[in-house]
């Protein structure tokens, strides 16, 4: 029975009475004269129960009990009753060290479980303690349990418990539980190297023989190879392609010979033009609908660079091809006039749009979803947005798991359609890339066994406590994924507006070629937005809004802002997420420009 801060409290004769006399209605008496004692575990902060027979046991089990608890007032003791959950032993009971951030992959589970084996006898298991509903991943905090109630010998640092471990050069901070100092005097094990418990005898080494060893032969090419320091050479061999072949996996990455973009096309873009927003919200049936509208603000004085020659490179998708295309400065500042005029459009018809969305359906998301027609749902994100938002709102409040589905689907779209491009349909690349039909069953396994490259696998930041912060890139590319659908089903203005996006961000825009003329955008770019940018800040308020009741998307959202705060590690030029050609596994291209 936990009790929680209570137990210290709690008398142990008393609350045997108290269960024996308070809970005849809820228990017949037969079965409570079989609890024979009662006994408080203050360092666990539970009460246990013994039973005599193992019908009680079955019977008591889940049951609610009210006991007595004396309480020291203003006005003197006072007595009330409180609820507590009657549950069955289990062997991870005991004793248990917590690792909030985690661990970076397999080899450091693998080396924590070796390491933590040698160390201490009582060890018994390690696992995450959440699971996210919609990758199947597990969460950061990493639980060891150990047998038994009291902290293992082995978890002592003198008469101090162990704060931190050192794993892999790491320092992984531990809570163990019930346990808390606040004096930052942290007792350190370094699980690189830890003793056993039982010396091993030492292995005894061969006398040296008298017999004289015979001269070594003059061909000393394979010592010299042995001492040679292979690191510094690096076997590359060329790859033979045929002249005829014209096949390209991979989207362009660049105009030969040609920067992306002239010197001062950003300065003279950010003199004359800055572009804000405005959001409108409707209501209609207990159904909100939000959509942000650009708001260009154009500027004529203080002009110091002139627009002449100055370009921009910018990617445009033709039957799901990307094409680099050089677009004049001048362009894009047409493109800025012609927005505002579209964007005052927008606010005029905002609630007619919104009444269309709730009447007159054109598309059922969740069908689609469970059908895993992916190509088909990017069509309707791109052609219908105001509805795609209120269904997507609606999924999320009525349908979890579809939900859920759909997300994994967008990430795995995203992730095809930038290694591939989007000249196939997405059933076909699932296919070829994986060798399953695309099915709702093949998906949800498909992500069971998804995994970055160890040296991408967590992004990690040091607080100034000397605590780690740690994000999964699932994690990060979730956040991502989500955002992307946010802002292209509530600002179909801004996400279909290069000019907007250069002005907002002031950086190129990155873009992953899809089916048609449809594109998503990529995820330095898509970064860049959410952590740089006020369309961000609202982009985040609907994250926010939407994962109100989600703890674990909750926890994952604030570390992800506390990351970005501390600016050790720039979140903006990750590299983009592909997945390997000749292999079901993902992989991160960190020059990817298209």
């Amino acid at each position: 029975m936990a009790t929680g801060q209570l137990t210290k409290s709690l008398n142990e004769d008393a609350m045997m009475s108290s269960l024996l006399h308070d809970n005849q209605s809820t228990v017949d008496g037969a079965i409570l004269v079989d609890v024979i004692k009662c006994e408080r575990d203050l360092k666990n902060r539970v009460v246990r129960w013994g039973v005599a027979s193992m019908t009680a046991l079955n019977r008591l089990e889940g049951v609610t009990m009210k006991l007595r608890i004396n309480r020291a007032g203003a006005k003197g003791a006072t007595t009330t009753f409180e609820s507590f959950s009657m549950d069955p032993p289990h062997a991870l009971d005991g004793f248990y060290l917590d690792i909030p951030n985690g661990l970076q992959g397999q080899l450091d589970e693998r080396l924590l479980f070796e390491a933590m084996s040698r160390l201490e006898p009582r060890f018994l298991w390690g696992s995450y303690t959440s699971v996210s509903a919609t990758t199947g991943l597990a969460g950061s905090r990493y639980r060891l349990h150990f047998l038994g109630s009291d902290i293992p010998s082995s978890m002592l640092v003198g008469d101090r418990m162990v704060e931190e471990f050192v794993l892999r050069g790491r320092c992984l901070r531990a809570y163990g539980r019930g346990w808390f100092f606040r004096d930052h005097q942290l007792a350190r094990i370094n699980l690189d190297g830890p003793t056993p418990p039982n010396n091993p005898p030492p292995v005894m080494q061969p006398a040296e023989s008298t017999v004289p060893k015979p001269a070594q032969p003059k061909a000393a090419k394979k010592q010299k190879a042995a001492t040679r320091d292979t690191a510094e050479f690096t076997e590359v061999r060329r790859k033979k392609v045929p002249r005829s072949s014209n096949t390209q996996t991979h989207p362009p990455h660049g105009l030969v010979g040609r920067p992306w973009t002239s010197p001062n096309a950003f300065a003279a873009l950010a003199e004359r033009w800055t572009v804000g927003y405005t959001h409108h919200t409707l209501s209609d049936d207990d159904v909100s609908s939000t959509t942000i509208i650009p708001e260009p603000d154009a500027h004529v004085a203080d002009l110091h660079h002139d627009t002449a020659g100055e370009f921009v490179t910018c990617m445009n998708i033709d039957a799901g091809t990307p094409t680099a295309t050089v677009v004049p400065l001048d362009v894009l500042l047409a493109e800025l006039a012609a927005l505002d005029a579209a964007s005052h459009l927008a606010v005029s018809t905002h609630q007619a749009e919104v009444e269309a969305a709730h009447t007159d359906s054109n598309f059922d998301m969740a069908a689609l979803v469970n059908a895993v027609r992916v190509d088909t749902l990017c069509g309707h994100l791109s052609s219908h947005p105001v509805e795609f938002g209120i269904q997507l709102h609606h999924l999320f409040a009525h349908d979890r798991p579809t939900f859920e589905l759909f997300v994994r689907q967008r990430l795995l779209h995203r992730w095809l359609r930038a290694t591939w491009g989007g000249t196939s349909s997405f059933d076909r690349l699932y296919t070829q890339t994986f060798g399953k039909v695309a099915s709702k069953a093949n998906i949800i396994e498909l992500f069971t066994a998804l995994a970055f490259p160890d040296d991408h696998e967590t992004l990690a930041a040091a607080t100034e406590n000397g605590d780690e912060l740690s994000l999964s890139r699932f994690d990060f590319e979730l956040v991502l994924a989500i955002a992307e659908v946010l802002l292209a089903a509530h600002g179909p203005l801004f996400f279909n507006s290069e000019a907007a996006l250069l002005a907002t961000t002031g950086a190129l825009v990155g873009v992953i070629a899809s089916p048609g003329a449809m594109r998503c955008l990529s995820s330095d770019t898509m970064a860049t937005v959410l952590l740089t940018t006020q369309l961000g800040s609202e982009l985040w308020r609907l994250l926010e809004v939407v994962y109100a009741s989600d703890e674990d998307m909750r926890r994952i959202l604030l570390t992800l802002h506390d990351m970005y705060e501390l600016g050790q590690c720039d979140l903006t030029t990750l590299g983009q997420v592909q997945v390997h050609e000749s292999a079901p596994r993902l992989i991160v291209n960190t020059n990817y420009q298209c």
